[in-house]
């Protein structure tokens, strides 16, 4: 089957996938409608509408009534969202495991086009390939420039993360320094010597891949032949380098974008998300069952969308609240907020949604300096002094390998930077190796790496390097391929003479709830702030950044004022009070609504604002409440 022509979706095959599908799911009209539809088309989903649910239905009947064994369906993402999703709804079924193996490919942009394109296009030009990751190569490179050059280039607010090919292979961006002076050559060289040693960040196995594309058409014709149909999961989040990609290389294959626009907060790292998503005439899912109508009235005024969300749930209906504080009262914060959950939610329904929980989030959450006067409060760190950036949003000590190898790829989900992966693979592999040999084998040195390669010679450190790749480039572990991870791992262990052996830790489980903490060899619960009331009733606050909660449901959330060029709720504080300046959104403000829509989306019963009690002036709280919000001072 080179296309889907002979495939049609029936409304007896959505009460099929109703049936299989955990929980009490059932389509109305529109999403029957998103379901059945096979052509080229975007999908417009507001938060909560189910857009992942619908997507993993879909997948389980094209699964179901796929018949070619050389040609799948391609599933892209920018996190592992869609796989997860599967692995969680159909994770004990044979149609789930289909659509996790071959012929099917569920994965990210990245690894999609590593996998199959860039990676392949690398090693066919001689060059070997021992690392993708940005800042290990570009660190790498930096100390190979002489130092002399380093001032230079730090004067023209060039770093070590610019010593890379980003528009172009070949071209280095260095401000004003032209090809002909001798630091861009020096530059130029150290980054050509430092891929023939196989050493490539995220971006340049990318342009490889592209470079592949442009130059040898047979890929495309046999990429669009392997995957007639492609699904572009939270499409919103795909930049415009990417979309190139990959409409030149499925530029005939069935398309379908599902996301949201007003979500797309992924150009932190550096991506210049686009205005491609979605295409014209998309079909739009406004109806969000998570939050009631007035959760959606208050968050629409940050939409960036034409379109409305309307919230239908019943559930719980809610005193939505500002806190307005001055800033010596910024420790009470936490404190005025965990108050209001317990008055506002019954010991009952705290403990029914204690797996969504009760969150307090900031869009700055990392601490890189001291915060001054005008910034304050700058981040999360400024309302809890024992908040830890590092930690992560999982929280127990990991008791099985494949927990650690879990939790390297959600590092890299969510960092995008492959050598805090590398750290957690090599850490689970250290235990294995010193608990199988009842000594201590690998040394936990600075440089894990370093240790492991300090035991093996040329031949065997190049082995061991293809074989961590190997466990690298695994978009997940599900049960179904932890025997071939295992038969990796036995490898890796005979290049340290070890015996592989059967043991507890090399268990498969499905655990998602783990913490990352400071010290990388301690591990337990972070970031949560404990209130217990004279009553002796308690509530948890999780912290965390705007980013680690996409995709999440709350049962509560606070958003917190942060501080990145300016205090970032004040500085969209006219949309969120529903009178918008007409003057024209910035790049900054267009990213602060995008953030704080996504923040201000999570809660299904209480949404709540801190914001400084000096940055809302009258007519402002007038309007506030106008919207529906409840305005409680802190002094």
């Amino acid at each position: 089957m080179d296309g889907i022509t002979e495939i049609t979706i029936t409304d007896k095959d959505i009460d099929w996938v109703e049936e299989i599908l955990d929980g009490d799911i059932k389509f109305d009209l529109p999403r029957r409608n998103i379901i059945k539809n096979l052509e080229s088309i975007d999908i417009q989903a507001f938060p909560g509408s189910g857009k992942t649910t619908i997507l993993v239905a879909k997948l389980a009947i094209l699964a179901k009534k796929w018949t070619s064994a050389t040609s799948g369906i391609c599933v892209l993402s920018h996190t592992n969202v869609a796989r997860e999703e599967i692995e969680k709804r159909l994770g004990n079924t044979e149609i789930g495991a289909q659509l996790l193996r071959y012929p099917h490919f569920i994965g990210t942009v990245h690894s999609f086009f590593n996998s199959y394109i860039g990676l392949p296009w690398i090693r066919s030009t001689g060059n070997p390939v021992e690392i993708v990751d940005t800042d290990f190569v570009c660190t790498n490179r930096w100390k190979s420039l002489p130092a002399s050059f380093h001032k230079s280039l730090l004067s023209r607010r060039k770093t070590h993360m610019d010593l890379c090919f980003k528009n172009e292979l070949g071209k280095i961006d260095l401000g004003n320094l032209s090809e002909s002076t001798s630091t861009y050559k020096i530059a130029k060289k150290i980054i050509e010597k430092s891929q023939e040693k196989g050493y490539f960040t995220f971006g340049e196995t990318l342009l490889f891949a592209k470079e592949a594309i442009s130059n040898n058409p047979q890929i495309v014709d046999y990429v669009q032949k392997r995957f007639p149909l492609l699904f572009v999961d939270e499409a919103q989040d795909t930049n415009s380098f990417q979309w190139d990609l990959i409409n030149s290389t499925f530029p005939n294959s069935i398309q379908q974008g599902f996301g949201d626009e007003n979500q797309a907060i992924y150009n932190y790292v550096g991506e210049n998300v686009t205005d491609r998503f979605p295409r014209e005439n998309p079909l739009i899912l406004p109806e969000s069952k998570r939050f009631n109508k007035s959760i959606s009235k208050i968050t629409n005024p940050l939409a960036i969308s034409n379109a409305e969300m309307i919230g239908a749930s019943t559930t719980f209906e809610c005193n939505n609240t500002i806190f307005l504080f001055n800033t010596d009262k910024v420790g009470t914060v936490l404190e005025e907020y965990s108050k209001l959950v317990l008055s506002t939610f019954t010991d009952e329904e705290l403990e029914k949604y204690q797996s969504e929980g009760c969150h307090a989030i900031g869009m700055v959450h990392k601490k890189k300096e001291e915060t001054t006067p005008e910034q304050f409060p700058k981040g999360v760190f400024d309302y809890w002094n024992n908040y830890n950036h590092r930690s992560s949003s999982i929280n127990t000590m990991p008791e099985y390998l494949v927990e650690y190898f879990i939790l390297g790829r959600n590092e890299l989900d969510l960092t995008g930077e492959a050598h805090l992966q590398i750290e957690w693979v090599l850490k689970g592999l250290r235990i294995l190796i010193n608990k199988s040999t009842d000594t201590i084998v690998i040394e936990n040195i600075n440089s894990l790496f370093n240790s492991f390669l300090s035991k093996l010679d040329d031949e065997k450190q190049n082995i061991f390097r293809e074989k961590i790749l190997l466990i690298m480039n695994k978009t997940s572990f599900p049960e179904a391929e932890w025997v071939e991870i295992q038969i990796v791992v036995s490898s890796i262990l005979s290049l340290f003479d070890v015996e592989f052996g059967m043991s507890d830790f090399l268990d498969w489980r499905n655990n998602t709830n783990i913490t990352l903490s400071e010290n990388s060899d301690e591990m337990g619960p972070e970031n949560v702030f404990r209130y217990i009331d004279e009553s002796n009733r308690s509530v948890d606050i999780t912290l965390g950044s705007i980013h680690s909660v996409k995709g999440q449901t709350h049962l509560s959330t606070l958003v917190l004022e942060t501080f990145s060029y300016n205090h970032n709720i004040a500085s969209i504080l006219p949309f969120i009070s529903g009178v918008p300046s007409k003057k024209k959104l910035g790049t900054r403000d267009k990213n602060r609504l995008k953030c704080h829509y996504v923040a201000m989306t999570r809660a299904r019963g209480l949404l709540c604002l801190a914001i400084p009690k000096d940055k809302v002036d009258k007519d402002t709280i007038t309007n506030l409440e106008l919207l529906g919000w409840n305005i409680r001072v802190i002094e």
